[in-house]
């Protein structure tokens, strides 16, 4: 597992969209889950937003059907032309997890999952292929299931702060950022 710890506009949703659309693109016939603490999160982060999903993958890797590309909003399903699926679930409902089986998972802002036992069910179904893998990007916060994550041994932790990726942000946010949390890690 890979466990990015850092601070808002560091750049955590376009790594796990990376991360996920690499892993997808270049693995044909392979099942990827994204889960991001709500349904809403889900679209309009991890899919949709402007670092998500839907705006890093090509629109002629998606597969086609019906003459449209293959994406469905209503069950958080992206079909690749090869094969590859990318399925999104909710964290707050942990149930949802019991079941589907992946060969890669990319875990949005776990610290404000409401549910942990959604993190348990995920990775009972992370068992596909030679070598599963799970990357988790999260704003850092010292509760449980993060402070167990650090501690375990199969974790890589990487950590960065917001103005790392200054370059990338509007100045008025970095100057309102500044100001607020002057002498804080972000």
């Amino acid at each position: 597992m890979w466990l990015i710890l850092a601070g808002r506009g560091w750049g955590k949703t376009r790594t796990g969209a990376q991360d996920i659309a690499h892993y997808a693109l270049t693995n044909p016939d392979t099942l990827s889950a994204v889960v991001a603490p709500t349904f809403g999160d889900l679209r309009r982060v991890c899919f949709g937003g402007p670092s998500g999903l839907r705006a890093i993958i090509p629109d002629e890797c998606y597969e086609v059907s019906r003459g449209r590309k293959s994406y469905s909003e209503t069950t958080a399903e992206i079909r690749l032309a090869n094969g590859s699926k990318i399925i999104g679930y909710a964290a707050i409902e942990p149930d949802r997890l019991r079941g589907p089986q992946f060969h890669r998972a990319w875990c949005d802002e776990v610290a404000a999952w409401r549910y942990p036992e959604a993190f348990d069910q995920l990775m009972f179904g992370l068992r596909l292929g030679k070598n599963p893998q799970c990357l988790i990007t999260t704003t850092p916060k010292p509760n449980k299931i993060i402070k167990d994550l650090v501690s375990r041994d199969d974790v890589y932790v990487t950590s960065g702060n917001t103005f790392e990726n200054e370059a990338n942000l509007a100045d008025s946010a970095l100057a309102m950022l500044k100001e607020k949390y002057e002498g804080t890690a972000l």
